[in-house]
């Protein structure tokens, strides 16, 4: 049994799967369908609601029937995203969010509308949400009986964070060192997300040799950290550090008024 890549996908948070179903019959070809946006963010007063709209593009040959639903995600220890239908989240918007419609078929070449409604309970403590909408396609089981379609199913999930009130960004940059991702070099910073309201980071890190001559500057990659939580971040170096000292300074920016900055002296052994 093999898989099977569906769609596209745009941003380090968001995923795109195919689940092969079947094996036993011969495959005509992959399906292709996109959405746009991949990710929503709405800001809500308790109370509130708003009304939005996602687009999907049938890019395959043949027709296609799609399913749309929403469902909890959250962030797994090595900082990928896991979708977990009905699973709870403590901060989790999926029980807000109406869809319409939720059960489609779309021509080759078709775009369509897909609305969507949040509605925030009135008395929600301030604070940052999330949820997804997953767009899955549906099995032709006709044609997989007929013997000339495979039989499987692709996925894409949009997230949707909903800010309710006004809370604060809250957050701290733990540590960096000096380390490896994926077998390269990289400066890895220990974020967390002490508030109630998801962030992104941005920012960069400067480099110095011992004389006081910048190096080089690294941008620190956009990424979210859920409300509560703990991630810890990459940043490859565009080559290895020779052996030496050298003065390294972070400046991470969460999305307060101010920088949240550190700075280290780092010897590089042989």
């Amino acid at each position: 049994m093999s898989g099977a890549r569906i769609g596209f996908r745009n941003g380090t948070l968001f995923w795109l799967a195919a689940v092969l179903l079947a094996a036993a019959l011969p495959a005509q070809g992959q399906i292709y369908f996109g959405i746009s946006p991949i990710r929503a963010e709405h800001r809500i007063k308790p109370g509130g609601s708003l009304t939005e709209v996602f687009l999907i593009r049938n890019n395959d040959a043949g027709p296609i029937r799609i399913k749309v639903y929403g469902e909890n995600w959250t962030i797994r220890d090595d900082g990928t995203a896991a979708f977990i239908g009905e699973t709870p989240t403590t901060y989790s918007s999926k029980d807000w969010i109406v869809i319409n419609p939720q059960d489609f078929r779309m021509n080759p070449g078709e775009t369509k509308s897909v609305r969507y409604t949040i509605a925030v309970p009135p008395g929600t403590p301030p604070g940052g949400y999330h949820s997804a909408i997953s767009f899955e396609t549906v099995p032709d089981a006709s044609a997989a009986r007929a013997g000339n379609r495979m039989l499987f199913t692709g996925k894409i999930a949009a997230a949707v964070y909903v800010i309710a009130g006004r809370p604060a960004v809250e957050g701290d940059l733990v540590d960096f060192t000096l380390g490896e991702k994926n077998g390269r070099p990289a400066f890895l910073l220990s974020v967390e997300n002490t508030g109630r309201t998801h962030f992104r980071t941005r920012g960069t890190i400067r480099a110095f040799a011992a004389s006081g001559e910048k190096l080089f500057d690294l941008e620190i990659p956009d990424d979210v950290l859920l409300p509560e939580s703990r991630k810890n971040i990459a940043c490859p170096l565009p080559r290895p550090l020779d052996p030496g000292s050298y003065r390294v300074v972070c400046d991470l920016d969460i999305g307060r008024p101010e920088l949240l900055e550190m700075e280290k002296n780092i010897e590089v052994i042989q």
